[in-house]
């Protein structure tokens, strides 16, 4: 039972007086509070320090609207009565999460919601990047420079760590030109909602960047595989067949999953021993997946 004193915190919010059910949710990564208002709201409180780029997350889920149905419907954005805390109201999007739903369809089915997925994906990608945004190539190459240089200071194999940085340096160059566009920056099956056996619609767009729409897919064969493989090779051909323009595919599918890697290990190891252990597991098959990235398409797929 939520106590009464955060029922009235709640209620306090412009629109939600009358609030009659108010429910925690307690799963997921994100530091946010987060209330179930009537089945029909979801309430995120956060630290106001964050209140600049959250607006920014609000104000983007709004002018996407105009090229999704399946995200999160934008309410409102503001302070916290009486507390140095921010929130946003958004539409609640019931039904099951992806890691929950996908063990218990067919196949088939898995891949045709990876399929669908990634289209939907793809039409978010459509929205450009603000005008004064730095170029995708000059953004990303210092990020990954400074995740190189965490990883020298790691102690793992130093075959695989030298593999890994070679092979990024070497490939950089592919993404220059590339667009710069929106990215969700955490396509994962537990960011997706099913509703009896179907996708629904993609939540939880905190991580929002802007970038080449194809660093998308980096963490399909990272964390999806082991929710689904059939749904990460229907959400490879799904991006692959209707959005990816020109030649390249699988050369930046591969780079960018070696560019997850290194980033994987460096933040691993901030994240605990036993986080680190499982971020190290899921490292090792991507590596083997691609042969010590001399391979481009991955074993699974």
């Amino acid at each position: 039972m939520i106590e009464e004193k955060v029922i009235e915190r709640i209620r306090r919010l412009p629109g939600l007086n009358r609030a009659a059910s108010i429910r925690k949710i307690e799963k997921g990564f994100s530091f946010d509070e987060k209330y179930v208002v009537d089945g029909t709201r979801l309430v995120r409180i956060f630290s106001s320090e964050e209140s600049a780029r959250r607006e920014q997350e609000f104000q983007t889920l709004r002018a996407l609207s105009r090229y999704s149905e399946r995200i999160p419907v934008v309410y409102d954005f503001g302070r916290m009565p009486g507390e140095d805390r921010h929130y946003m109201v958004l539409g609640f999007q019931a039904g099951e999460d992806g890691e929950a739903a996908l063990p218990y369809m067919t196949e088939h089915a898995q891949y045709r919601a990876g399929y669908e997925a990634a289209v939907e994906l793809s039409r978010l990608h459509r929205f450009q990047a603000p005008p004064e945004t730095p170029s995708w190539y000059e953004a990303k190459k210092k990020k990954n420079d400074r995740y190189i240089k965490g990883l020298l200071e790691l102690d793992v194999d130093p075959g695989m760590k030298a593999a890994l940085i070679t092979y990024v340096q070497e490939n950089e160059y592919l993404m220059k030109d590339r667009p710069t566009r929106f990215q969700h920056d955490d396509f994962l099956p537990s960011n997706l909602i099913f509703r009896d056996g179907q996708f629904a619609g993609l939540i939880d767009f905190q991580r929002m960047d802007w970038g080449d729409p194809a660093h998308d897919l980096q963490k399909l064969g990272f964390f999806a595989v082991n929710t689904s493989i059939p749904f990460s090779r229907g959400a490879l051909d799904g991006y692959r067949e209707n959005a990816f323009e020109g030649d390249g595919f699988w050369e930046l599918y591969s780079y960018y999953s070696a560019v997850h890697v290194i980033s994987s290990l460096v933040w691993g190891k901030t994240m605990g021993e036993e986080n680190y252990r499982r971020i190290y597991q899921y490292v090792l098959r991507v590596m083997d997946d691609h042969e010590q990235f001399t391979r481009l398409v991955p074993k699974w797929y």
